[in-house]
Formats: C-alpha cells, structure tokens, sequence
C-alpha cells in the first residue's frame, strides 16, 4: 500500500542514539516516510515549521508523525502506531510518555477548567490499568497527549487551523503572598485544538518506548516512589490495578476480571495477597475469598493472611470481602462467578471444579487462571475436559479463561 509519512524530528540540543535509531528503523519501508529536521531552541518554532512544510508539500502528506531526540521507541514504531490509529478509527494517537522524574507520573492529562493546569496527570499506575490504547471517554474528560512520539492522519482542512505554541505568565498567588510561574505546555495546546475540532485523540502504551535521560524511563512497568504510596488507592479509573500487590495476574487479565465481576456476587478460590481479590472487589457486589491462607502450591509457602488484609484495605475494598477457609460452608446456587486460581494441580483443579458448579447460579460462569500456561498443564488438563463434557468457552484474555459449565449451558439444537 502507497503512503506519503513525514516524520517530523525537531530538536534544541544533542539527539539521542536511540531516537536517532527511532527515526532509521521507524518502518520496515523507509521509500515511503519523509524525514525533515529542524532545530533550535525555539521549540514550538521548530514544531510549526515542521507542520507548515507538510502543509505546502505539493504532493501532499497521508500521515504525520513526530519524534523528539530524547525518545526512544521499539523498531518499527511508526508502522504499529498507524495501523492502531486505523485499527481504532483514530484522527491523532500519542504513545503515553512517563515523565523524566521519580514521580512516576506521565505526559498525559485530562483536562480540566482551568488552561494553565489539567484536572490531572495520569500516572504510570493509571497508564498499566487503563486500554493498552484509550481516549477521552476511558479517562472521564479531555484527553491531553504528548508530542514525543506520535502520528495523525494529515487533513489540511484540520492541518491549517492547528499550531504549536508556549504559553507563559507570573500570577500572584494572594492566599500565600507569592509570585507563581504558570505554562501551558505545547502538546497540551494542539491537544485542546484537537478537541475544539471534533477529532478523536487517543493515547497507547502499545508502543515500548524510553524517554532518555540520566536513566531510562519505560512507559511498560509501574514506577515512581511517591506515587505508589499517594494513589495507591486514588484513580479516576473504574479498574485500578494494583500492580504493587504480589501476584501473577497481569494487567490485562486484571482488567477483564473487573469487568466480569461488575455488580455481581463472586467466589475466588485462591487469593495469595489479594492482587486479584482487588481486581474483582473493585466493581462487584460482594466477593467470598477462600483460601488455606498458608500460601501452599505457590513458590515461597508462608503466611499470607496479614498481608491480604492490608492491601484490601488500602486499596478500599475490605468491606466487599469476606474471608473462608476450604472447609466453611457456602450457599449453594448463589454466586454469579467463581473465580478459579488455587492449587493448579489437576486433581485440585477439577476438584475445585465441582464444587463450583453447585455454587453457581443457573447464570453463572467459571474463571480460570493460568490457562493453557505452558507451566500449568493440569490447569489446562481439567478447563479442557470441562469443555469436552459440553461446556462454553465465553472468552480468553492472555491466560484468563471464561467459560459456562456444561449444565449451566443453554441447550444446543
């Protein structure tokens, strides 16, 4: 397929190796992508000349994309970041850029009533939790993006009304008796733009990408030291994971666990520290965790209880939760899910199994973790022959299974 790319690449200073590396290794067809460069340390002039020669190309731009010489993203960037704009009907989509502090924050906002300062930063725990690729309506307001490394679909009827620029000003703060220095950066300006013109924005940490500095800043993993201890349990995200809590579950899985659960009453066998506990309680009605409390069948058995306690409540879902043991009793036909992720034996497996067809409702589903893991085979083992005897499997996200077991399924003419 025939695309005209430029790949705008300003700079004010020394370009990194890696960015240097983003720009030559962008697309497997480099015949396709034009490169023009400008540097200064007027940066926003440096933007808008790089825009204005897309403008007066005279053979015309299909896509416009930036990189800034501090960032360094995956090979072929450029090509997976267009085809997830086009995958996701997208007008502008930014990979999410962590900022170059301890902070653990980000280059993305949402914005608020305020110009001069967003309603607030989406942090690298927020960025892990939300869509690997998001917009405005997963975040609850105007999504504010960066210009580090990025694509559009290049509209000159849009194009022309668009621009770079740096607002400053000195306001006088009268609560404290001080002077204060406010910016309007220029990605969040074009960001504001964007939106007054309709378009669909979009940010992705699909891309890998560091930003380069003193040390790497990876957009892929939770960091930051304040942070993990100031919103640990603050999100403006339904689905908040707690990637600090100890545990398997991915980001991903975590996600769809949330969603499963949402409003309804839920068993888990197997909870170790409560990572995944915290998932489900977040959105469901109530949650039944039954567990040896012993951390047996995992790799470093000990007592998990005190720490399962703590991270429910500070993640503010301990009132949902209700702690068993394997041998209390549970009302029979009363759950909506059970969640399936204790001894992942086989014979432990399918015994967990047929218990959890008699506590689930005539809607209910199973969820299993670990399935079809290379390392878990009796996982695998007992979810497949719970398929074989008639039962659906609904969904699978990386290894979470969801299935309706054989006599809860509809009848099949």
């Amino acid at each position: 397929m025939s695309r005209r790319i430029y790949l705008a690449a300003p700079s004010y200073g020394h370009v990194t190796a890696a960015a240097s590396r983003g720009i030559w290794r962008c697309a497997y067809d480099m015949s396709q992508v034009t490169v023009p460069h400008l540097s200064s340390s007027l940066l926003a002039a440096n933007f808008n000349g790089l825009w204005c020669s897309a403008l007066n190309d005279p053979d015309g731009v299909d896509y416009f994309a930036m990189i800034h010489s501090d960032v360094g993203p995956t090979d072929f960037w450029l090509d997976e970041l267009i085809a997830e704009l086009e995958d996701k009907d997208l007008d502008v989509l930014s990979v999410a850029i962590p900022i170059k502090d301890s902070r653990g924050l980000t280059s993305c906002a949402v914005d608020g009533p305020d110009t001069w300062s967003p309603g607030r930063r989406i942090t690298m725990k927020e960025l892990v939790s939300l869509p690997e690729t998001f917009t405005s309506e997963d975040v609850g307001g105007p999504l504010l993006v960066n210009t580090g490394c990025w694509v559009c679909r290049f509209d000159p009827e849009w194009a022309k009304q668009c621009y770079f620029t740096i607002n400053d000003r000195i306001v006088f703060n009268a609560a404290t008796g001080n002077y204060l220095a406010q910016t309007e950066p220029e990605d969040w300006f074009i960001s504001r733009l964007f939106h007054e013109l309709k378009l669909k924005v979009g940010a992705t940490r699909k891309i890998e990408i560091k930003h380069r500095g003193e040390v790497d800043f990876s957009n892929q993993v939770v960091w930051g030291q304040p942070f993990d201890q100031e919103y640990a349990t603050e999100s403006f995200i339904e689905h908040h994971f707690p990637a600090d809590v100890q545990g398997w579950l991915t980001a991903n899985e975590g996600q769809r666990l949330t969603e499963l659960c949402k409003d309804k009453k839920v068993v888990e066998i197997g909870s170790y520290c409560g990572r995944s506990s915290i998932c489900i309680a977040q959105q469901a009605e109530s949650l039944s965790c039954v567990d040896y409390w012993d951390g047996r069948a995992t790799p470093s058995p000990r007592s998990t209880e005190a720490d399962f306690q703590a991270n429910v409540k500070r993640y503010g879902v301990a009132d949902k939760i209700t702690m068993y043991e394997p041998d209390d009793f549970l009302p029979e036909k009363y759950f909506d899910v059970v969640f399936i992720d204790g001894d992942h034996a086989y014979e432990s497996v399918a015994k967990d199994i047929e218990r959890a067809r008699h506590l689930l409702n005539a809607d209910g589903v199973m969820a299993f973790h670990d399935y079809k893991s290379p390392c878990d085979p009796g996982v695998t083992q007992a979810v497949d022959e719970l398929l074989a005897a008639d039962g659906e499997l609904l969904d699978v996200t990386n290894t979470l299974a969801v299935v309706r077991p054989s006599l809860l399924c509809p009848s099949r003419g």
